[in-house]
């Protein structure tokens, strides 16, 4: 199954705005600088918007019958689901693959965890084999 991440207004509005303001930094300032540095900072800018973007359009989420799949631009990670072993709801701002900070926390492995935030997050928890009335009536931490 796919899921979408879901996508706070404030997340959409830098990651768009992010990518504006960076290339129309470097073209105000390209008539007086070198040509090195007039070409590295384009270079920067445009890396930025790739990024950012990417990052806006391509964060989802794949559970097959046996792993789930989690893409974050060009970030990506492997969690093999019989290795999943909690999933709590979570506020946390850590950095993470989620552009929500309304988020499920993923425990997995020896001591590995992963925050995601999926559209549909009781059809998500169910794809992932956990019931998902217990786990969203928990309170967030």
């Amino acid at each position: 199954m796919f899921f979408r991440s879901a996508v706070d207004s404030w997340v959409y509005a830098f990651t768009v705005s992010l990518p504006v303001v960076s290339i129309w930094g470097a073209i105000a300032h390209l008539p007086k600088a070198h040509s090195t540095i007039a070409m590295l900072t384009v270079a920067a800018a445009v890396l930025i918007a790739i990024i950012s973007l990417s990052l806006l359009l391509f964060t989802y989420y794949r559970v097959d019958s046996t792993t789930l799949l989690v893409q974050a631009g060009p970030f990506f990670w492997r969690v093999p689901l019989d290795q999943i072993r909690a999933i709590t709801p979570s506020r946390s701002f850590r950095s993470s693959p989620a552009l929500s900070f309304n988020r499920l926390k993923i425990d997995y492995g020896q001591s590995r965890s992963l925050l995601v935030s999926p559209k549909n997050k009781a059809c998500f928890i169910e794809s992932l084999g956990f019931q998902p009335a217990e786990i969203l009536k928990t309170t967030a931490s």
